[in-house]
This record gives structure tokens, sequence and C-alpha cells, in this order.
């Protein structure tokens, strides 16, 4: 018996849980919508437990308020409120976004006073309940400015907080990514990260912030930062991505060491009815990384023929040649390449990796050296560098086994 008397008290508070759920989404909507229909003109649409689901909803329309809730109450989760952009005074606006957390805590607060006020034990557990649940997503939010809320059409929404933020302090944003803009510009790509990178968190992003963050987590070699940001890119803004967003994105799989996704992404961009040209340099040289050699050499000589970056492709095809044994063309190629573009790091990077197979190890050193002072963020080239310094301390009798 005590335990069944347990079971009926657990039930009945999980009851109580739920309800109090219930009604914080009617609440917190209903005072949106109440705001909106006061402050701002045209129609305020209500969404009661989805974000935007268009389907298995109850519909009504009282006047300018359209009410769209999900019919299956156990599987509410959350809810939303849109109201038609107008030209008036901000406050009016902020009124309309902090209606929203506000009016439950009202009612809650309101609630729990008068459930003193001769009522029973489960009332005041109820009202209790209802309190701490309120409060908790009040805070959450006005305060966790930060988030976003994601639409079933895959459209991000910034929470209550955010909003609040951008209208009371719209500046303070704006000047933010002027500064990082201006970083980036200037060559202060650590600089510029750091700031797009804070920005990012603060709300959702533009298309064009998420673009310039990808840029500047790239040149400082934030790599799996960079990714996730270029997917987040093609998540929300699909029907805008560009070849030359698809093509960065595969670069960054490539960087990331998942050559497997990059070789599909460059593949797709180079059998499209417009090809995209640059996608050969990169594929064939993601087959020399996984040592599909003549699979690279083929792109190479591809690239050669559209006259796409000739020095890199000339070197990396001077790599691949050498790695296939045919040692004279590839040091022929690799010498080409330089010879195009002195300043080319890959080339002497790649210089360097065959004396590095050869077994010459302070030639190959000199070239990674080379490779290193015209551009430190060379792929591999630190992992290079370490083998031919450990080969040359083996032979020296100065360090241990590789």
């Amino acid at each position: 018996m005590p335990l069944l008397i347990a079971f009926c008290y657990l039930l009945a508070y999980l009851v109580v849980l739920f309800g109090s759920w219930l009604l914080l989404i009617i609440v917190h909507e209903g005072g949106h919508a109440g705001a909106g229909l006061l402050l701002l003109p045209g129609t305020v649409t209500v969404y009661l437990g989805s974000y935007g689901q268009p389907e298995g909803n109850s519909r009504l329309r009282i006047g300018r308020l359209r009410v769209v809730a999900k019919r299956n109450v156990l599987r509410w989760h959350g809810g939303c409120c849109f109201y038609q952009p107008a030209a008036v005074a901000r406050w009016r606006h902020v009124v309309v976004v902090v209606a929203g957390p506000l009016l439950p805590l009202l009612v809650a607060g309101v609630g729990f006073y008068l459930s003193f006020w001769g009522a029973n034990g489960l009332h005041r557990l109820f009202t209790l309940t209802f309190l701490f649940i309120v409060l908790t997503s009040t805070f959450r939010n006005l305060f966790s400015s930060n988030r976003t809320v994601r639409l079933a059409s895959g459209e991000q929404i910034p929470t209550d907080g955010r909003q609040l933020r951008e209208l009371l302090f719209p500046a303070g944003h704006v000047r933010q990514e002027q500064q990082a803009y201006a970083a980036v510009v200037a060559g202060r790509y650590a600089e510029g990260a750091e700031l797009y990178t804070e920005l990012v968190k603060q709300g959702p992003p533009t298309r064009s912030l998420l673009c310039n963050a990808v840029h500047a987590l790239f040149q400082v070699g934030r790599y799996a930062e960079a990714l996730a940001l270029s997917t987040r890119h093609h998540q929300e803004f699909t029907a805008e991505i560009t070849d030359d967003d698809r093509f960065g994105h595969a670069l960054l799989l490539s960087r990331t060491d998942q050559h497997s996704p990059a070789l599909e992404a460059y593949s797709a961009l180079i059998n499209q009815p417009q090809p995209y040209p640059m996608a050969y340099n990169n594929r064939g040289y993601t087959h020399n990384l996984l040592g599909s050699y003549e699979l690279a050499l083929a792109d190479f000589n591809q690239a050669i023929s559209l006259g796409i970056e000739p020095a890199y492709a000339h070197s990396n095809r001077g790599l691949a040649l050498t790695k296939l044994g045919q040692t004279a063309a590839g040091l022929a190629a690799l010498h080409h390449g330089l010879a195009l573009d002195p300043t080319n790091a890959y080339g002497y990077r790649n210089l360097g990796i065959y004396h590095l197979d050869q077994g010459e190890y302070s030639v190959a050193l000199r070239y990674f050296e080379q490779a290193q002072q015209l551009d430190p963020t060379t792929h591999e080239l630190g992992t290079y560098l370490q083998k031919a310094h450990q080969h040359l301390a083996q032979s020296t009798g100065t360090g241990g086994p590789i």
C-alpha cells in the first residue's frame, strides 16, 4: 500500500509538471501575442506546441490573431509568435519581446501568493512548480542571449534575450562586426577569428558573417571550427550556397582529414554541367594524400590543360610522378612549377618530400625550411619538418628510434 500511494503521488506530480509546462507555453506566447495586437499593426500568428510546424494542428482565427496549436498536447515542445515587421517606435518592439517571458512570471507570482489564502496542498504544489519552471524559463530567455531556436522550416531565429539585446544595443554588434572585418582585411586573422567567433555566438548570424568567420578561422588553421561553421552555413542558407562555398567546404574536409567526403565534394563540383575548374587541383591533391597517384596525375594534367594555378598543378603533378617512380619527369615538373612561381611554398615542400624519400635528409630539411619561410601554414609541413629532424638526429646518433 505505501508503494501504491507513493506511485500515485509521483504520478500526480508528473501531471503537475506537464500541466505547468503547457500553461507556460500558452501564457508566454499569449504575452507576445497580446502585446503585439496592442502595439503593432498587422496579423499576429501564434504557434502552440511547435516551432512553426505546419502539420497536425488545430487553427483558430480571431480578428488579427491567428492561433495554430498542435493537436497532440503530449508532443508539445515549445511555441513561437510571429508578427509583421513595422516601422514603429523601438520601445513597442521591446515591450512585445519582454511581454512573453514577463507575463508568465506575473501569473506565477500572483498564483503562488494566492495559494497561501485557503488553498489546499495540491494547489500550492502546482503554483510552486509553475513558479520554478517560469523562473527558469525567464532567466534562460532573457539572459541567455546567445541562444537560437530552429524553426520547422530550418530557419534560425533569436531567443527573446537575443532580440532584446539587439533592440537595446544595436550599435555594439555593428561595431564589433566592423572591427572583425577590418582585422581580416589588414591580415590580422587571429584577431578577426576571435571577433567573428564571438559574433557567431551572439545570435543567428547572417550569411556574410558566417562566410567571413569561416575565412578568418581557415587563415589561422582552426580548420575544425571553420568546418563546423561552414556546415552551419550550408544548412541555414541552402538556397544561397555557391560553387565557391562548396569548394571551400570541400577544402575544409580535406584539412580535417575527411578525405572521402572531400573527394565526393570535389567530384560533384567537377561533374556538374558547368565544372568548377579549381576542383581538379584539389581533388588531385587529395588523391596524392591518399596515395592514388595515377588518379592525381590525371587531375593535375586536366588542371594544367585548363590553365588552373599552373605552378601549383605542375608541382603536385611532379610529386605524383616521383611517387610513381618517374623520377626524371617528376623532378622536371617540380622545378618547372618553381620556375613559374618561385614563392610557391608547396613547390619547396614537394621537393623536400622527394629528397626525404631518397634519404637525403639535410637537403629535404633545407627545402622544408624554405617552404616554412614562405608560408608556415602549408599543409602538413610541420609533420615533414619533424620527420626530417628525426631522421637527421637518428643518423647522427643523437636521437632514438623513429
